[in-house]
């Protein structure tokens, strides 16, 4: 592993998911789950923080006892699970948000809503969620559960509301150079990546870096008390805003260029292995 092996005093983790926190069998080991068990019996809050929405978190990392917060729709929305209310959300303005939805609709893409914690598409969208799940069995994860409405484009636009995310998935990656090139010049929102066939558009708001400090301000915790894991780039933002950035063996090269420690892959325990040797705590 590379950077300085320096204990420090952290209050709150925040654990990216998919390449971080879940092996590539989707899963967090017993180890994993038994160290983040321990440091939250410490005192150390743990926030899993996620493109995902809260429809999509596997029961899996519920079942790890303690954890209040998650942090989803890369920062759009933070809910507390005692309650089932969010305590922070960062929506997508209505503004633009119409006029979004018609450029995407004439591509050749698939394109989902992201609002309430779930994942809704319009019935046309259908046949292309085959395809691309055919092509990129590797997506269905991060596809599932999608909520297929009549006529859904035609709702949006009669009552458009505020949603948490744009999620786009791409059979031709000439299409995605399209849409970043052609949302580059607009500047409305912000746009990631968390896997080559895939976009995400938000709130320029709505990002993990911004959202978890939110959180940490609210539960009164330093920034400088505050650490990050991740592995791709929309954590870019998050990993840059703690006060402790660690990236994943696996990671991106620019996710590891940016961060003070670099860990195990995530199918070595790499989580695992940060909070042991990070954190003051343990």
């Amino acid at each position: 592993m590379t950077g300085r092996e320096i204990k420090k005093d952290i209050k709150l983790i925040a654990l990216d998911l998919d390449g971080t926190t879940f092996n590539s069998q989707k899963e967090i080991t017993p180890h994993t789950c038994e160290v983040i068990s321990n440091i939250i019996e410490k005192g150390v809050v743990v926030v899993p923080a996620t493109g995902r929405p809260k429809a999509l978190i596997p029961e899996q990392l519920f079942n790890i006892e303690g954890i209040r917060y998650i942090l989803t729709s890369n920062g759009a929305s933070i809910t507390d699970l005692k309650t089932e209310k969010p305590v922070y959300e960062a929506l997508m303005e209505i503004e633009h948000l119409s006029e979004t939805v018609d450029i995407l609709k004439t591509k050749n893409l698939h394109l989902e809503f992201f609002y309430d914690g779930n994942i809704y598409c319009d019935e046309s969208a259908k046949a292309s969620s085959k395809r691309i799940l055919e092509k990129y069995p590797n997506l269905k994860m991060m596809m599932g559960r999608t909520i297929f409405l009549k006529d859904l484009y035609q709702r949006f636009h009669k009552d458009p509301f505020p949603i948490e995310k744009l999620n786009l998935f791409f059979e031709d990656p000439e299409v995605k150079k399209q849409v970043i090139e052609e949302f580059r010049w607009k500047d409305w929102w912000d746009i990631t990546s968390a896997v080559p066939e895939n976009l995400e558009i938000v709130s320029k708001e709505a990002q993990k870096g911004k959202t978890l400090l939110k959180l940490a301000d609210l539960l009164g915790i330093k920034q400088e008390e505050t650490m990050a894991i991740g592995d791709s780039g929309n954590d870019l933002n998050m990993l840059s805003a703690v006060g402790t950035a660690v990236a994943m063996e696996n990671a991106l090269p620019e996710v590891k260029e940016i961060s003070d420690f670099i860990t195990k892959s995530n199918d070595e325990d790499g989580v695992a292995y940060a909070i042991q040797t990070m954190v003051s705590r343990n």
